[in-house]
Order: structure tokens, then sequence, then C-alpha cells
């Protein structure tokens, strides 16, 4: 169906060029979300994607689930927004459904802890960052810098790991964090420290967090899951709940 698809979408007008590979596994992902290839024409038509849309994925380092769905690493913090939204365009997502969660979690991408490349700065600097179907990320950090102390990302990660805005931080220091992701995402199992039943359900558990940071805030988020609701009870945890327990792999 890609390429009656393609067809289509050069008669509504929205492709003039020649698609390279990436545009084509767009329309792949995107019919394989359930869509009919006249709905593939609506979503290129108000996602505003051409043929040169996925252009800035060249000379990316792409992993691949078993289910061969790409995850593209991120070298540079600046280009974090950027290749997340392309990452969850390209698995068949709608970002622009989803850049008010990213705006309302801006300081995944500048400020705060990372300044003005925002915690993905960090993750970059200090471990390894990849951008996630889901349209999120996922961060692991490197070694640490002393034996007694956690490198810097992993200060922020507990127990099966933990979400921050847009990025989910796997717990734990590793000396290749790179390789960490690489065999994740390539094996599909859940990541070091987490009792989650596969990376595809620990990611969408992860992304329901990261939409509870965009609805609360930083300060009141931190307030919800802390100090009013008690984190060691993730099974009564209503911020937990809504995040989908057995997705979490919390056993309740």
């Amino acid at each position: 169906m890609i390429e009656p698809t393609v067809g289509l979408l050069r008669g509504a007008g929205l492709l003039s060029d020649e698609p390279d590979e990436w545009y084509r596994e767009w329309v792949r992902w995107t019919l394989a979300s359930g869509l009919t290839p006249e709905q593939v024409v609506d979503v290129a038509r108000d996602e505003g994607i051409t043929a040169a849309t996925f252009a800035p994925l060249a000379g990316s380092t792409v992993w691949r689930g078993p289910d061969k769905r790409p995850y593209v690493r991120i070298d540079d913090a600046r280009r974090a927004r950027e290749l997340a939204r392309l990452t969850e365009l390209l698995n068949g997502g709608r970002p622009s459904r989803t850049d008010a969660r990213r705006d309302r979690n801006r300081w995944s991408y500048t400020g705060l802890f990372g300044l003005n490349r925002g915690d993905a700065g960090v993750a970059v600097k200090r471990g390894a960052l990849v951008a996630t179907p889901e349209g999120t990320m996922m961060a692991v950090a490197g070694s640490r810098a002393l034996r007694t102390v956690p490198n810097p990302v992993d200060w922020f990660a507990s127990r099966g790991g933990t979400t921050w805005g847009e990025i989910y931080l796997v717990n734990g220091s590793f000396d290749d964090p790179a390789d960490v992701l690489r065999t994740t995402v390539e094996s599909g199992r859940r990541p070091p420290g987490s009792g989650a039943p596969s990376l595809a359900r620990l990611l969408r558990h992860e992304r329901v967090h990261s939409e509870q940071w965009a609805r609360y805030g930083y300060t009141r988020f931190i307030w919800e899951y802390v100090i009013r609701h008690d984190p060691r009870k993730p099974c009564e945890h209503p911020l937990e709940r809504e995040a989908g327990l057995a997705d979490g792999g919390y056993r309740c």
C-alpha cells in the first residue's frame, strides 16, 4: 500500500519531488497505525509534510526495535526537540497534537539544569540520549566521576527509572551509555532496573508522566507526586495509576 499512497499524495499536490526512504517509511508507519491511504493524505496536509521533511535525519544514528520502529539518537542537544518531533512523526504520530506538551515542558530543551540547552544538554554531555516513537526521549547516564558519586544524570533517576519533563532517565550509571540504549532498543526489552513488561509499554507509561508534567507544571508536579501522595506506594498513587500500573511494571 505504500506506493499507491505515495501516488495519492502526489495527486493531492502534496508531493512534487521524489520522496526519499524516510518519507516512504513515514507512509509505512502511518498506514500501520490503522489509517487509510486517504487519511494519510489528510495527515500530510495537517502536518505540512513534504519530500524534504525528513532531510534533517540524514546522517543520524538510528536504532531499531524488534518491530523495526526507528529510534533516533540525539548527539546535539540543540536539535533535541526537532529530532523528537521527527521521530514521533516518522513512527506515524501526530507531533502537531503533542507540541503543547513540549511547550509546557520546554525546560527539557532550554533552561533549568542544562541552562540554555535544557536537561537534554546534560543528558548528551553526561550520557546518551535517544528520541523515541512516543515523541519523548530516553537517557542513560555515563560512568561515575568518582566511585561513590553517581553521574549527574543519574542523580534524578530512582528505582525503575524516572521521567523528568520530556526525558525518561534509566536508573544507574554506565561505562557505555550509548550501548545500553542501543541494546535496550534493539532487544525491545525493559531497560536496566525497570520491571516493565517491554520497552514499548514502558515508554507509553512514561509518556503519560510527561503529559502530567505538562499539565501540572514543574513545581506542582513534584508536589503532587512526592508530597501530596506517597511515591513508595505506587499501586495507590493516582499519577501512577493514570500512567498504567502494568505498563510501568508495578504488580498490584
